[in-house]
């Protein structure tokens, strides 16, 4: 076996996340204070707050600090929109419209690494409830370990973030032997790099440029192969 453990981005790596727009709208139209609320009006806002959480939400290293944030993006998106709601179902709407698609051969590739009794960690730009994500897709059964950004204070690409998954694996000497799978030439493959972290970019889209991958893949499913060695 060429590694002994597997560390795994989760965004655009494992799964996409998406917002149902529609349902949004369906659920929010009732309070709308201008006039008839649209998708087309919606997506604008909607998407911008969620830039606001990918950007912000590891100043909140707390479920509770990430409740509270997460109400008042809810509400600065739905004052942009001319909403007139209670923040709390602001708030649940945005929460319950949230989309996590796993790529279709992400599971059948974690079960096949598991059983070749290879230990998987997550580490994530991701907040505090990366964890109730994974619960809610039945994936934390796959993981040794989960290591979101919000939760160390760390975001990749900085060495922290990696360097806390190394202590968590119990892997901090035998770093050679880790090698981490993820989509962003820079989070990702620069910063396992750094650490001397052999890393592997998948590159679905086709045109990214890796320079420090060990190797590209254009999917999840010749993971396994080439871990075995």
């Amino acid at each position: 076996m060429r590694y002994d453990a597997v560390f795994l981005d989760v965004d655009k790596t494992l799964l996409w996340v998406d917002v149902d727009i529609e349902g949004y709208v369906a659920d929010l139209a009732p309070y709308a204070t201008n006039g008839s609320l649209t998708v087309e009006q919606a997506e604008g806002p909607v998407w911008e707050g969620m830039r606001e959480h990918i950007n912000q939400n590891i100043n909140y290293p707390t479920e509770e600090e990430l409740a509270k944030f997460r109400r008042e993006n809810a509400r600065n998106t739905a004052d942009s929109l001319g909403i007139d709601a209670p923040t709390e179902i602001m708030a649940e709407v945005l929460e319950r419209r949230l989309l996590f698609n796993p790529y279709p051969e992400s599971e059948g590739v974690m079960e096949e690494l598991t059983c070749m009794q290879l230990p998987l960690y997550v580490v994530s730009n991701w907040d505090v409830g990366l964890v109730g994500v994974l619960e809610s897709l039945g994936w934390t059964r796959y993981f040794s370990g989960i290591v979101a950004s919000a939760s160390v204070g760390s975001e990749k690409p900085e060495q922290a973030i990696f360097e806390e998954a190394l202590l968590i694996a119990d892997l901090v000497k035998r770093r050679d032997r880790v090698v981490h799978v993820g989509n962003d030439p820079i989070s990702d493959v620069h910063g396992a790099a750094s650490c001397g972290i052999d890393a592997v970019l998948i590159d679905r889209e086709g045109g990214l440029e890796a320079p420090e991958a060990v190797t590209t893949l254009p999917d999840l499913r010749g993971l396994p192969a080439f871990v075995r060695g």
